[in-house]
């Protein structure tokens, strides 16, 4: 696996990306948010047999699109797109309520895990991440809702995940720094989530969450996997059909 760098002009773009969604968020608050007042919206789960949309900007990536099923009012699967300024990614989301005992609290589950395919000549390695959490969310009084949790995120050549123990061979070399070459191919991290939602229509609710990538409790070493910025900000919208 190659190390993964953002340079600055990479950084403008997301953050231009950032404050044009938050442009999005006040056009669709004002327009939807006028006559449907009162209407509390999920922004985690759609209801059983409907879909939702989600749109997110943020840190590493550029944009984050997604579509999912609500399977029941507990459980969903969506499909989804990403892109960063160096690399794209699709792949599943699965989304589950654990406790839905009280109004007032739930325990929640996430798990995005997703296809890296190669980006050109030089790089030809594809790589997969998988990223579950568990997070307790709470309901404030004005309906809005926050949530803390933790995860881990697990990175890995498809090479080394799928590959036949001669290819593997060929690619660590007999001699020199053969642990740091596999430490390339493979990696896991702790995270630590805190997030917000504010629901801003019947159908359409604001996101916005930080997870911190650490090792252990110290943020990851500025290397290889997110080594410009070792923490994943979600900005965005979602949206029930």
């Amino acid at each position: 696996m190659k190390k993964l760098s953002i340079n600055p002009i990479a950084n403008k773009t997301i953050l231009k990306g950032m404050f044009a969604l938050l442009i999005l968020f006040t056009i669709v608050n004002h327009i939807v948010g006028q006559d449907e007042k009162g209407k509390i919206h999920d922004y985690l789960m759609p209801e059983k047999g409907k879909t939702m949309i989600e749109f997110y900007s943020g840190m590493p990536y550029i944009g984050v699109g997604q579509i999912a099923y609500g399977f029941s009012r507990n459980f969903s699967v969506g499909i989804i797109y990403g892109v960063t300024p160096v690399s794209s990614a699709y792949g599943i989301r699965m989304k589950a309520v654990i406790n839905n005992t009280s109004e007032k609290w739930r325990i929640i589950a996430k798990s995005p895990v997703l296809y890296y395919p190669e980006r050109n000549q030089k790089d030809k390695d594809a790589w997969m991440l998988a990223w579950p959490t568990l997070n307790a969310e709470v309901k404030l009084k004005n309906e809005s809702k926050i949530w803390f949790g933790i995860g881990a995120i697990g990175v890995a050549c498809t090479d080394y995940l799928f590959g036949s123990p001669k290819k593997m061979m060929d690619k660590i070399p007999m001699e020199g720094n053969s642990a740091e070459e596999e430490m390339e191919m493979v990696g896991i991290w702790n995270t630590f989530q805190f997030g917000y939602s504010k629901s801003i229509s019947r159908r359409a609710s604001f996101v916005i969450e930080a997870s911190p990538v650490m090792e252990g409790f110290k943020l990851k070493s500025k290397s290889g996997f997110l080594d410009a910025f070792p923490v994943i900000v979600t900005l965005g919208l979602s949206y029930t059909l």
